[in-house]
């Protein structure tokens, strides 16, 4: 199942020369016709697997990092280490490679880029998963074949941008139902798993309203991140018993 996709229709029917539109771009894909195949033709590069939309960069769970914590003589009872390398170190200490999971990603457009990445989106739209750079004007350029990144991509841009959540509330309160279809706007903000919504042109006019949608995915990482801080106790002032 594709996250909702009813952006996807929304940028195509900006060419109102292609009438297939009318019947496609529900939950993500047209209707008639399957998603692009991936463009990995050759193969793709080290460290990178092919995916839904080409090569996409493979991510490693976690990182090797060195740390001095063992006794050189917690070896004596192991036998030979079977090499000379410790034999100049302090007899202390000894190199460990211990395993170190990556930074948790805090800011939005942090969150914003993980997601995309968890979504296994190739490198040319890895450069859209931030809030200043995904703009109307680049799904207009994907749409248009302007840019590298597939239009099918869109959707998971959407869903990454809102971070599989449900903004419909706060996009009432930022006006995207004041368009002239009303509350049929609300439905790019809800962005949870599995909602599905057949679209037509009458949508086009919440087009408009894409910059209020995506201040509400921002402001909402942003209330997560100061929710996810410890709260400092007010200090109290002292009391003298008299």
């Amino acid at each position: 199942m594709f996250p909702t996709a009813s952006l996807l229709l929304l940028i195509a029917v900006l060419s109102s020369s292609i009438s297939l539109i009318e019947s496609c771009f529900s939950a993500g894909v047209c209707t008639s016709c399957a998603p692009p195949q991936p463009v990995c033709r050759g193969g793709c590069g080290g460290g990178y697997s092919c995916g839904q939309y080409g090569c996409y960069r493979a991510r490693a769970a976690s990182s090797k990092t060195v740390q001095l914590s063992r006794r050189k003589e917690d070896f004596s009872d192991e036998g030979s280490t079977g090499s000379e390398e410790f034999d100049d170190l302090p007899s202390h200490d000894l190199p460990e490679i211990v395993d170190e999971p990556e930074p948790e990603p805090k800011t939005p457009d942090e969150k914003f880029l993980a997601c995309c990445q968890e979504r296994r989106l190739p490198d040319e739209c890895l450069n859209k998963c931030s809030f200043g750079s995904y703009t109307r004007e680049a799904l207009q350029a994907m749409y248009f074949r302007i840019d590298r990144c597939p239009m099918q991509a869109a959707a998971e841009l959407q869903y990454c941008a809102a971070q599989g959540k449900n903004h419909m509330e706060c996009c009432a309160r930022n006006g995207v139902a004041s368009t002239l279809v009303g509350e049929k706007c609300l439905t790019f903000c809800d962005q949870e798993s599995g909602h599905v919504t057949p679209l037509d042109f009458t949508y086009l006019a919440c087009f408009d309203k894409f910059d209020s949608m995506k201040g509400c995915f921002w402001f909402d990482i942003r209330g997560d991140e100061h929710r996810q801080r410890p709260q400092l106790l007010r200090p109290q002032a002292r009391r003298f018993d008299v």
